[in-house]
């Protein structure tokens, strides 16, 4: 945050030093008459003393050459209209910085600020793109229209199905962008939400909804998912303070393991017990960040980052805010708090060893790794509050659930409830103004692209769900494969591939509460896989592809042969342990 203070700053000079020299070097190539005389009254406040700015004459020549700003021998009054734009925009850029403007007037012959250091950049694109996509968008939206109202015939649809058929097929295109992110350099969260909006409307223009019931069903769904979002974004932001105050650090610094062996097991235990309190995501970065200060062989450290996605994923299966599924389940109601930790921590674990136990028999026992050497430069300085600031954001989100089941209030208002209480230390721990630590500089580095991506998802399975599109696909699935148990272990193998949220609100609008009841075993089921199947591809889960990011070695191949075996055995060894405790009649409700 300090750059761009900095060239605000610097802009305010430059700004006002520039107006100065338009105006000086206007009138010298053209007429006065050009110009529109200032009023009289303004004068004496110009040359008037003020104590509070020793304002003394500038020389244009010796504050800056004489250059010629127009790029022409010829101007009219646009330049004063530039010159007086110039000022006012350097007025704005200076209006938090007085005493930098009073320095910088004070000098007679104050030296010229060195240029701002410039910005690397790819490059503009060209335009025609974003037109070509508006225009595709558009046109896609008039076929639907057309097609929904059977302007547009298609063969193999009658009646009924021309009405659902523009709500299934703008969904699956929806989709298939947010899948090709990367391919076509179009970020997921502005598609999802095109996607979400797009699925109401086909749903208010095409089906016979009286206003009252759309503004009913649409405002239902909008309750559900701002949940979610708010719950998200209270708790990524909470994880954001702890960060800023390094409160991490008070685990990592005391890893003190030698071998390759024993290190294996410190990240995949550390790992699992963070995630189920943390953002999986955050925790990534943070054990990703804390292996890259530890470990200086990169393949090895590969090898443990591959471990930290799966451990990640698998220790936020248990518990209601571990991982961004069992949240949704939780918020759902398809799983509470008790018999969620009681039916799914013992599966989870047996993940965990699973994965651990695979890596752990192919390393050699004795080998020890070499750590980086430490760069003296690294700010080594312990923030005013790190253990208060950590340990409160830790017990706070853990005791979220706590406090639901006391009050009777939703989740969201409880890690908002967190977030506030953090926000008031933090504000009397550290100086007014600095905002590293603050909660307002905590929601400036959040990702809240993140947040509207869940948003234009949840949204838009929201409106397949209100339809009954997804009790459909349900019954039409069952048909095909009679065991839910099969069904759940599927949709983990397709949460590989496909993203977790839409995965997981969709097994929510498929199967219904009355006939599945919270802490049903299918209930149990589907969490699990949800969560820990995204692990067996680099691309399933927001752990996984964040990782890739950090580890630019990393790449789709690597991870299916070095990651993906091991993350297989830990699945399954999970989903064995699901099925045993259900037969063995060992399932909480």
């Amino acid at each position: 945050m300090a750059f761009p203070a900095m060239r605000r700053r610097t802009g305010g000079r430059v700004l006002l030093a520039a107006a100065v020299a338009l105006y000086v070097w206007v009138p010298s190539q053209t007429s006065n008459d050009a110009f529109v005389p200032a009023p009289q009254a303004a004068a004496p406040r110009v040359s008037a003393p003020q104590k509070a700015l020793d304002v003394e004459v500038i020389q244009p020549e010796t504050a800056l050459p004489r250059a010629s700003m127009m790029g022409t021998p010829k101007a009219t009054s646009g330049g004063s209209i530039a010159a007086a734009a110039l000022a006012v925009a350097a007025i704005t850029c200076s209006k938090r910085s007085g005493s930098t403007a009073r320095k910088f007037f004070a000098q007679e012959e104050a030296p010229a600020p060195p240029p701002p250091a410039p910005i690397e950049t790819g490059g503009p694109k060209d335009a025609s793109s974003a037109v070509l996509a508006l225009g595709i968008i558009a046109g896609w939206v008039g076929v639907m229209y057309a097609i929904q109202h059977s302007i547009i015939a298609l063969p193999f649809l009658d009646a009924s199905g021309a009405l659902y058929f523009p709500i299934i097929a703008t969904f699956i295109a929806g989709y298939g962008v947010i899948v090709l992110e990367e391919t076509l350099e179009i970020n997921k969260a502005p598609t999802a939400l095109v996607l979400g909006v797009l699925i109401w409307v086909f749903v208010g223009t095409g089906l016979d909804l009286t206003p009252e019931q759309f503004n009913t069903d649409i405002k239902e769904v909008l309750e559900d998912v701002s949940e979610v979002v708010f719950f998200l974004l209270g708790a990524l932001t909470i994880v954001e303070i702890m960060d800023a105050h390094k409160g991490f650090d008070i685990i990592t610094n005391s890893i003190q393991a030698k071998k390759s062996r024993d290190l294996l097991l410190v990240i995949g235990i550390l790992t699992f017990v963070l995630s189920s309190v943390l953002n999986n995501l955050t925790v990534v970065i943070v054990m990703i960040a804390l292996l890259q200060k530890v470990v200086k062989d990169v393949p090895f450290r590969m090898q443990l980052g591959g471990l930290v996605v799966v451990a990640s994923n698998a220790g936020g299966a248990w518990t209601p805010i571990g991982d961004i599924t069992t949240t949704m389940f939780y918020i759902g109601g398809q799983v509470t708090t008790g018999p969620l930790i009681g039916n799914l921590l013992l599966p989870s674990i047996l993940c965990l060893i699973g994965c651990l136990g695979y890596e752990y028999v192919q390393m050699d026992g004795e080998t020890e790794f070499e750590r980086p050497t430490t760069d003296p430069s690294e700010d080594q300085t312990t923030p005013n509050g790190q253990g208060l600031v950590f340990w409160g954001g830790l017990v706070g989100m853990v005791t979220v659930p706590v406090f639901t089941a006391v009050t009777q209030c939703p989740a969201w208002s409880g890690m908002m409830l967190v977030l506030g209480l953090l926000g008031v230390c933090t504000s009397l721990l550290h100086k007014e103004g600095d905002d590293r630590y603050s909660l307002k500089g905590a929601l400036e580095r959040v990702e809240v692209p993140d947040a509207l991506f869940f948003l234009g998802v949840l949204f838009a399975v929201g409106g397949l769900e209100r339809i009954g599109l997804l009790k459909t696909f349900a019954g039409q699935l069952t048909s095909l494969v009679p065991s839910d148990a099969l069904v759940a272990i599927l949709l983990g193998f397709a949460s590989a591939v496909v993203d977790n949220v839409p995965l997981v609100a969709a097994s929510q609008g498929m199967y219904d509460l009355t006939a599945h009841p919270p802490n049903d075993p299918l209930w149990n089921l589907i969490t699990y896989c949800a969560a820990t199947g995204g692990s067996l591809l680099v691309i399933g889960s927001a752990a996984g592809v964040a990782f890739m990011g950090l580890e630019k070695e990393v790449s789709f191949g690597w991870y299916v042969s070095k990651v993906t075996p091991p993350a297989l055995v830990g699945y399954f060894a999970g989903v064995a342990g699901i099925v045993a405790q259900q037969s063995l009649g060992l399932a909480f409700k």
